[in-house]
């Protein structure tokens, strides 16, 4: 069991360093536009990317030590409800603001909440939408035992 919830907590961790190397490029990537820099990448989106890039070997490399289905499961229903808990606060994260504000106005913080929350959202729904009958059914359950 302590294998497992080691080899769970490693790909947790790696996805969710994938997941803010992916923020931080986004973020970069419309900190340029607001300047006026879209020709040439900022130093900041030059090294946001290198970040990327090296987050997603470390994942692959960890994926191909994936021996069975059972793991990706584990990986996938636990990703899918930590998520859920980062989208259950996002009403405090975001409640002062209006996603219907001029980005070339909004605080960085506030453009870089945004950010993840949408990133967020997509991770989710690309999770759900992968999951098996099986996976579906002890997700269910896992939301029912955090809610219920």
């Amino acid at each position: 069991m302590a294998l497992m919830q080691g080899f769970l907590n490693r790909a947790l961790q790696l996805l969710q360093q994938l997941a803010y190397a992916r923020v931080l490029c986004e973020f970069h990537r419309i900190q340029d536009l607001r300047c006026q820099a879209s020709d040439i990448c900022s130093h900041g989106l030059v090294t946001a990317q290198e970040r990327l890039a090296a987050c997603e070997q470390r994942l692959d490399e960890f994926q191909q030590t994936l021996d069975n289905k059972d793991k990706v499961a584990a990986i996938r229903l636990a990703r899918a409800l930590y998520l859920r808990m980062l989208l259950g606060s996002a009403n405090k994260r975001l409640q002062p603001w209006s996603d219907g504000e001029d980005i070339t106005n909004m605080p960085l913080s506030h453009m870089f909440e945004w950010i993840s929350h949408d990133f967020e959202r997509l991770e989710l729904a690309a999770l759900e939408d992968a999951m098996t009958p099986a996976e579906i059914v002890m997700y269910a359950r896992s939301i029912e035992g955090v809610h219920g």
